[in-house]
């Protein structure tokens, strides 16, 4: 497989991966609003997913959720926002229709005409924006479902894996800091378990939390929850394993040395990250843990694709 056509795959599903996440976070931090679960935070997401000329034009740091989801959702001048990543997503697709299904690239194109509806910000503005937030999450389980159904499961279909699951365990830890930094970093205070409850929602774990540690809810096994329960499909450690798993299976799109190099760094990670004992109920220092685990992600990311796609 070309390198660029590898690259436009591996980017598609980057992005993707990164409108569902974003999404779901925006949808459980929008109800946990509304509910009064939680004060308004919106300036911890609008840090981390906003435009930062945006940000510096407001002095007292409060967001309405209408225009912090405009902002987030449907600006155009916000490289991060969801309507851009599906505008990413698609252009990859677009370069390389002749190496996808007809109807996945069907699906990317009709989710792009979707989210550029105008309709989406006068729904946002004056109406629900859960609608509009619902249908961005369905048409990110049917990109799913298409790719299932459709695609080959050659190198194309592996390279997507390594995309979707390096995106997922960097932003399920995204999404864990700016909830330490919501409670202020205390996971010995009871009354911060119902943040971290919003934390399982927006990972789609609250019901295998349920299962797997009966009852037992406080913000330690929350965090053990989403960083190490190896069949959590949202957990760090099975993105993780599932990006070995799709890497191993690349391996004659490499010369030995080359898959050697790239295998021996992601045996590493795995390796430290699963032997690691932070402290999970020590907020200041599992943050900065953390932020160091997602250096070292991207550390791989970016010598994966130096490697494969000759980026650097």
């Amino acid at each position: 497989m070309l390198s660029r056509v590898a690259d436009a795959i591996f980017w598609m599903s980057r992005y993707m991966e990164r409108t569902k996440m974003e999404t779901t976070l925006l949808l459980t931090n929008y109800v946990a609003i509304q509910d009064n679960a939680i004060d308004n935070n919106w300036k911890l997401i609008l840090d981390q997913y906003g435009e930062k000329t945006f940000m510096a034009s407001r002095h007292n740091h409060f967001w309405k959720s209408s225009e912090a989801l405009l902002h987030l959702i449907t600006d155009k001048e916000n490289a991060n926002s969801i309507g851009n990543n599906i505008i990413y997503a698609r252009e990859n697709a677009r370069s390389i229709q002749d190496n996808i299904t007809k109807e996945l690239w069907q699906t990317l194109n009709n989710f792009y005409h979707i989210v550029k509806n105008e309709r989406n910000e006068q729904k946002i503005r004056y109406e629900d924006p859960v609608d509009v937030m619902d249908v961005i999450i369905h048409q990110c389980y049917l990109y799913y479902g298409t790719i299932d159904i459709t695609i080959a499961r050659g190198e194309g279909y592996h390279f997507m894996n390594v995309g979707k699951h390096l995106e997922r365990a960097t932003q399920t830890i995204q999404i864990v800091c700016i909830k330490l930094k919501e409670i202020n970093f205390d996971l010995t205070d009871d009354a911060n378990i119902l943040s971290f409850r919003y934390l399982l929602y927006a990972l789609s774990g609250y019901e295998l939390f349920g299962k797997t540690y009966k009852g037992e809810i406080n913000c330690s096994n929350i965090i053990h929850h989403v960083l190490f329960n190896p069949i959590f499909t949202h957990s760090v450690i099975y993105s993780l394993d599932r990006v070995r798993d799709n890497f191993s299976d690349l391996k004659e799109a490499l010369t030995p040395g080359a898959f050697s190099e790239v295998e021996f760094e992601i045996g590493k990670l795995i390796s430290n990250f699963t032997y690691s004992e932070p402290d999970l109920s020590d907020g200041n220092r599992l943050f900065i843990y953390l932020e160091d685990l997602k250096n070292q992600i991207n550390h791989f990311s970016t010598r994966f694709s130096k490697i494969y796609f000759g980026q650097s």
